[in-house]
């Protein structure tokens, strides 16, 4: 083995594959709710600056974490090791969105487009991390490094979906129009993943259904997965489409009903 593959065989330990509501899923889920909490109360009044910079930290952790992932689910340690992609693990499904979208939230000069996506993180993000972290299904691996990775993966999700929503309510912004464009960046995702799909095929003959969308693969999420054989595929996307718009759009009206009076009780309390 050569030198990455023996840091990659010594990252590579496995354990018996974690269970929805076992004691690794409940002690990752409440790490991430005390940390959420945390983040919102210490930083509550963090300048755009901070702000801007705990995205990029926080990118650059997961940008580490995924690549260890892609790493370890490409190579096979047999004798002799050798190296075969899983497509299937493509990073370009809806809950990879902060690997390429945290630089959006933060870098571009133009606050409205920094708003646009920190809506998205808002609404669409937080819920798919929400779905995950509740409903961990398919999501933890025999590898402990992998298992670790998708915690924090998703758990940064909400963490920063419910930091920004706070954020964008604080600062008058979380409104309609707003929720509309960022509904436009999940089209506009859902598109570049069926483009990707129909084209895998010039690629690989391996599984490759990016968002789980592709006319190849059967859909693989809850509920879902039993409408896509009984449809025609347009009708699944659009089926697919609207519905996640539909739950963010949830998540939106959610945080507008029910954050304004958990501000009310934690001011009352800080002036108590």
């Amino acid at each position: 083995m050569n030198f990455l593959e023996q840091i990659l065989y010594a990252l590579s330990g496995t354990m018996e594959m974690p269970s929805g509501y076992g004691t690794f899923h409940l002690v990752s889920l409440a790490v991430v709710l005390l940390l959420t909490a945390a983040m919102c109360w210490f930083f509550r009044n963090a300048s755009q600056q901070t702000e801007k910079r705990m995205l990029m930290i926080a990118w650059a952790v997961l940008v580490l974490m995924e690549t260890y992932r892609q790493l370890l689910y490409a190579v096979h340690f047999d004798n002799p090791v050798y190296w075969d992609y899983d497509w299937n693990a493509f990073p370009f499904q809806f809950c990879s969105s902060p690997l390429f979208l945290f630089p959006l939230a933060a870098l571009p000069k133009s606050e409205r487009v920094r708003d646009v996506f920190r809506m998205f993180f808002a609404t669409f993000s937080l819920f798919a991390g929400l779905a995950v972290m509740f409903y961990p299904e398919g999501a933890f691996s025999s590898f402990i490094g992998i298992s670790i990775q998708t915690m924090v993966h998703h758990g940064t999700m909400v963490m920063f979906g419910v930091f920004l929503g706070g954020r964008l309510l604080r600062e008058g912004k979380m409104k309609l129009p707003l929720f509309g464009k960022a509904a436009a960046v999940f089209a506009g995702l859902v598109l570049i993943a069926l483009l990707m799909n129909l084209a895998a095929p010039l690629v690989t003959d391996k599984v490759f259904n990016m968002f789980y969308i592709g006319p190849y693969f059967p859909c693989q999420l809850v509920i879902l997965n039993a409408i896509y054989p009984n449809v025609p595929h347009p009708v699944f996307l659009l089926i697919y489409t609207l519905g996640f718009i539909f739950a963010s759009f949830l998540v939106f009206g959610g945080q507008l009903l029910l954050r304004p009076s958990w501000y009310k009780v934690l001011r009352a309390k800080h002036q108590s």
